[in-house]
């Protein structure tokens, strides 16, 4: 069981008090790239609480709940690249982005299971756009394309860095989080209409059972799930 799953379950246990201290945050997650020149963005609003975890069976820490979906960024008629809310470093497995980025990106060192009081008031209370920053590595959220948006087994990953060479003439610039009151993006969904009913994990591409690969060592479109598009609040 994940660990989210775990603290979610002791808090609904009597006599345990779990919910302590709690923020929300409300952030445009904003791509930038040129395409022959031209500089184009996209967005995607997303929300995060954060939330301390006090007098649990399993101590204190903290859990977060994201809501919202992969960002769709469109290249002026050139395609189409997903930006989704997991990062995949090279030879590991994937794992949740913004919940660290967040505190990253506004300047709170503290992770999540040791947020202070003024880590959360500053959470309320931050503003502004700010360039992505995750820990203190250029490492960014996956991105990935389609073959054929309508078939999921045609994924792939894409490096920011390497646009050019999949859709020429594009250059990717920058990834910033901007404070938003904006409403959450619900459009992933309609884009993707597979993935409306999508649960089964195998529709995208997958070992034979004869030739698995550790999971370490596959690439990010051999380990993806549709869950991987949304945050855990949205699935």
């Amino acid at each position: 069981m994940k660990r989210r799953s775990l603290l979610a379950s002791l808090c609904a246990l009597p006599l345990v008090s779990c919910q302590g201290e709690s923020a929300t945050v409300r952030f445009k997650v904003i791509a930038s790239v040129t395409v022959d020149g031209r500089p184009i963005e996209s967005s995607s609003v997303m929300e995060i609480t954060y939330s301390k975890v006090t007098r649990s069976l399993i101590g204190t820490g903290g859990a977060t709940r994201l809501y919202g979906e992969a960002l769709i960024l469109d290249l002026g008629g050139s395609g189409t690249v997903y930006v989704l809310p997991i990062r995949h470093p090279d030879n590991a497995v994937s794992s949740q982005v913004y919940e660290a980025a967040i505190l990253t990106t506004f300047g709170i060192n503290n992770g999540i299971g040791s947020l202070s009081e003024a880590d959360f008031i500053k959470l309320r209370n931050t503003k502004g756009r700010h360039p992505f920053k995750l820990y203190k590595s250029t490492r960014l959220p996956a991105f990935v394309a389609f073959g054929n948006e309508s078939d999921p087994k045609t994924v792939y990953e894409i490096r920011p860095g390497e646009l050019g060479q999949r859709f020429p003439g594009t250059k990717f610039t920058g990834l910033d989080i901007e404070i938003t009151g904006d409403p959450l993006t619900r459009k992933l969904r309609d884009r993707l209409p597979w993935l409306k009913t999508a649960r089964d994990p195998t529709i995208f591409p997958r070992d034979p059972p004869a030739a698995r690969r550790p999971y370490s060592q596959l690439p990010l479109s051999y380990m993806l799930t549709p869950a991987d598009f949304f945050g855990d609040g949205s699935r």
